[in-house]
């Protein structure tokens, strides 16, 4: 059944597909004491100390004591607002009911076709998965349990057919979307879901962050694809010389928890050699480091108890993780320690010393998947907690001279949150918990210049625009093996490097086999090995892992270019998977064939874009085993529709091309 028409907002733009939003209004929209307030006009403009932004200040004509603060900036077809609501009045405004950053419509030419991607979800087997749905009347869109990608991703597009149009939001934690078509009008709306709260006099509150990029007489898919690219040069963090951050890691967490010997000082040592006599970029020391319990080892399930422990188990590691650093950078290596610092037992350190600074349960909501209900939330709404979690995290970075904090947050917060707020105040506990995050992790990054942040909260589960902005999901899913063993699981991270890299270059994580096909079927800027890695160049293994790690260096500075799929990943029929990554500046790129379980076919076409046919290519072909085939020189017109071959199943083949002359 078709939805009731819908009249365009103020603030919709012309006739130019889905042109850019007019600068003199702000696109979205409040409800403040039963009155709709789309009136938000521009006032003025002022400098910005951060580069390519400027600072816009709408003011409501009927609520001339209510403003928007809005950091601003249009690069290419990619447009983003940061806003902030002021209560300038020295009297409590009346109450926000209704609270969006995007409000906006626009006229449309055809059927309205939708396109997203799951999120991180509890060992679910199509984590990232694309969904669609065509001509639509309505879409309602949000995460579950105040994480921002817990279940869907919130980045999607849309399309008349005609033109395309991708939104970004950065919330991390309980947002909507609501988008509909109707009559030839398409509305789309992004904000929180539940508010209803007074502003004290003066206050101002941070209203989610929205990414809008334009796709005119464009398929859906280059509207995702600019997106990529904007979130890539101007929005993903940097090394200082301007290159990927991602890196191949190890640490042999997994190991340590499944089995009786546990982990010390002198283990960690040794796998730390290991790694780096095996190229590996990173050592990772996890869930292992901290805590007051008496064992000698680490048991299964340890981890979980200590949370809000937060100081070196000093029985395992005497001498703190400050041997095991120093050496990882004698070796030329970087440092990554993990914590869950916005979770704490009830009984843990952090709990005891200032219980004022957490927030509990209701004893019907659903916080924490590991301690059945007995964690507690951080509550970084309050400054307090916010300085105690910097002065904390601040100290065990620099005591270990880490150059990654590995911040996970493994609960649902949303029930928490809500449980918090006072009558009038509805909404505000989150707002400000969002804000407290922003501001712990600016602080962080400030006070350790180069500091890399790995945004994991039970893996892939808050990543949105702004955590993107601060962080790399170094570990994007929790699923490990999937049921099936490692030849499902291949597909299955095909599947999650599919979806997360329609929007994102710089992700990465989990691989415990080495061989071509499970290396190429994760591929991504960076991996971390999940298991013990050879111990001499006897193993099987050793020689797969070198190559492994070799390839993935080589190949990343083009992994972050353009992403062309050229056959998508079926979790279903596990055959064939096929994909792209191009530099349009040095006419160069990559094409990975994936031959799947089930694909009876030895043989695909494959059809490369931005190939050029009447030029010169040489092509580099890497087979299964990490064995590089003599360059061959390769017409454009041959490489525009090529046929390849691969002869066993589960296995793989890597194209490396050059346009030559």
């Amino acid at each position: 059944m078709k939805t009731p028409a819908v009249s365009a907002s103020p603030v919709a733009s012309g006739l130019d597909g889905f042109a850019v939003l007019p600068e003199n209004r702000w696109p979205g929209r409040l409800v403040v004491g039963g009155k709709t307030l789309d009136d938000f006009v521009t006032i003025g403009e002022e400098a910005s100390p951060e580069a390519s932004w400027t600072i816009r200040v709408f003011q409501s004509v009927s609520e001339p004591t209510l403003q928007i603060r809005a950091q601003w900036r249009a690069i290419g077809p990619a447009t983003e607002w940061i806003s902030t609501l002021v209560n300038n009045s020295s009297a409590p405004s009346e109450c926000v009911t209704e609270l969006r950053s995007l409000a906006a419509s626009w006229p449309t030419r055809g059927p309205v076709d939708f396109y997203g991607t799951k999120g991180g979800e509890d060992h679910v087997l199509d984590e990232f998965a694309d969904l669609r749905q065509v001509d639509i009347d309505a879409v309602e869109l949000s995460p579950e349990g105040g994480r921002s990608s817990a279940a869907i991703l919130p980045f999607f597009a849309l399309t008349d057919r005609h033109d395309s149009l991708a939104v970004g939001i950065g919330w991390s934690g309980q947002w909507c979307a609501s988008i509909r078509h109707s009559a030839a009008v398409l509305q789309v709306e992004v904000g929180l879901p539940r508010v209803g709260f007074v502003l004290r006099p003066q206050e101002s509150v941070r209203l989610p962050s929205v990414l809008l990029t334009r796709a005119s007489g464009a398929p859906v898919d280059q509207a995702r694809r600019l997106t990529r690219a904007h979130l890539t040069s101007h929005v993903v963090p940097k090394t200082p010389d301007g290159k990927s951050p991602n890196f191949t890691a190890h640490g042999p967490m997994h190991v340590y928890l499944t089995s009786a010997g546990g982990t010390d000082e002198a283990r960690e040592l040794a796998a730390l050699e290991r790694a780096a006599a095996l190229g590996f970029e990173t050592y990772w020391v996890d869930a292992c480091w901290y805590g007051d319990s008496p064992e000698a080892g680490y048991e299964l399930g340890n981890w979980d108890s200590e949370v809000g422990n937060w100081h070196v188990r000093r029985r395992l590691f005497p001498r703190g993780l400050r041997p095991i650093s120093d050496r990882a950078h004698e070796l030329g290596m970087k440092f990554l320690f993990w914590m869950d610092p916005e979770r704490a037992q009830p009984n843990s350190k952090w709990v005891r010393t200032h219980p004022e600074l957490f927030l509990s349960y209701p004893e019907n909501g659903n916080p924490d998947p590991y301690s059945g209900g007995r964690g507690l939330v951080l509550n970084l709404g309050d400054p307090r907690a916010v300085d105690f979690a910097f002065k904390e995290i601040s100290a065990l970075i620099t005591e270990f001279n880490a150059d990654i904090f590995r911040n996970d947050f493994n609960l649902a917060p949303l029930d928490a949150w809500r449980a918090a707020d006072a009558h009038d105040r509805v909404g505000i506990t989150e707002i400000k918990c969002v804000e407290g995050l922003y501001e712990l992790w600016d602080r962080l990054l400030a006070a350790h210049p180069g500091l890399l942040i790995d945004n994991c909260a039970s893996g892939g589960r808050r990543i949105d625009l702004e955590t993107t902005r601060r962080s790399i999901p170094y570990w994007r899913s929790d699923l490990g093996l999937a049921p099936g063993g490692a030849e499902r699981a291949d597909v299955f991270k095909q599947r999650q490097c599919w979806g997360l890299g329609h929007w994102l270059s710089e992700h990465s994580g989990p691989v415990d086999t080495f061989d071509a096909y499970a290396i190429r079927s994760a591929l991504a800027t960076g991996f971390m090995a999940y298991r013990e890695l050879p111990r001499s160049e006897y193993d099987p293994q050793y020689a797969n892992v070198r190559a492994a790690v070799a390839e993935n260096k080589r190949l990343r500075p083009i992994l972050a270019e353009e992403r062309i799929g050229l056959i998508v990943p079926d979790r279903h029929k596990e055959i064939w998977a096929a994909f792209q990554y191009h530099s349009r500046s040095e006419a160069r790129g990559i094409i990975v064939a994936l031959r799947g379980p089930h694909a009876d076919l030895d043989s695909v076409t494959l059809r490369p874009e931005h190939i050029d046919a009447d030029a010169t290519y040489e092509v580099v072909r890497w087979d299964d085993y990490y064995r590089m085939v003599p360059t061959a020189r390769v017409a454009g017109a041959e490489l525009q529709e090529m046929l390849v071959t691969i002869p066993r199943k589960l296995s793989s083949v890597l194209l490396e091309y050059q346009r030559v002359g």
